[in-house]
């Protein structure tokens, strides 16, 4: 699967992203991090001080409390498209079917719409599940 549809689905839910749009996914890209970081035991260390961390900055983000700047285009966009190829990497050495999964992911997230097929936002400017919304089935994928 490609990415069009992805980058589709935000494009219908913020055709005109300001500020505060941008703030909030990334703390939501912020918070999926810190769901992966309690999936995770790495030896010994402790990655509490990490998630806490990475948990308030996500939180401040999405409540438009902290505003991100982006200070070099270039390098946040090779960033954002390594972390893209990482995590598919990273799935992938797991014995996971990432591509399957980002496909159900998306197919999910198309749910949030309501039955206009518009984006239905919580007070912070995240979108939330709409009436229609069906999690995605993993199921075989991991």
């Amino acid at each position: 699967m490609s990415t069009d549809l992805i980058e589709m689905w935000h494009q219908r839910a913020r055709p005109n992203p300001i500020q505060s749009d941008f703030n909030t996914q990334l703390g939501c890209h912020f918070e999926e991090i810190v769901e992966m970081l309690d999936t995770l035991r790495i030896d010994s260390m402790n990655l509490a001080v990490a998630r806490n961390a990475l948990h308030i900055l996500a939180t401040h983000l999405k409540a438009n409390t902290l505003n991100a700047d982006i200070t070099n285009r270039k390098e946040f966009l090779d960033a954002a498209a390594d972390q893209v190829v990482t995590a598919i990497g990273a799935a992938h050495c797991a014995h996971m079917k990432p591509t399957e999964a980002v496909y159900r992911v998306n197919r999910s997230n198309w749910s949030k719409y309501d039955v206009d097929g518009k984006p239905i936002f919580d007070e912070n400017g995240k979108i939330k599940k709409g009436p229609s919304y069906a999690p995605p089935d993993l199921t075989g994928l991991y």
